[in-house]
């Protein structure tokens, strides 16, 4: 969410000139909003999704660390029971 207390940045981009009629269709057909806004929005969600994939790549990693863990632990348990049942018929 943006801070209404902070001072936007103008900053200059150069788009392809089908999206900026897209924008100004929407600006033009939704009275209250301009340019900036649709493009904030643009951003936040592009922001979003970045953080979304972050996350999500974080997790694979995280996953694939405890099936080597589970798979270390399968092998000592399986150890274990061979041990422990050695001799036994």
């Amino acid at each position: 969410m943006m801070s209404t207390n902070r001072r936007r940045v103008k900053v200059g981009a150069t788009l392809d000139p089908d999206l900026v009629s897209a924008i100004d269709m929407f600006v033009t057909a939704n009275p209250g909003t301009d340019r900036s806004a649709v493009i904030d929005d643009a951003l936040r969600l592009w922001h979003e999704r970045q953080q979304e994939r972050a996350m999500e790549r974080q997790l694979r990693e995280d996953l694939s660390r405890y099936d080597a863990e589970r798979a270390d632990w399968r092998r000592v348990r399986d150890v274990a029971a061979r041990r422990r049942f050695a001799g036994r018929k």
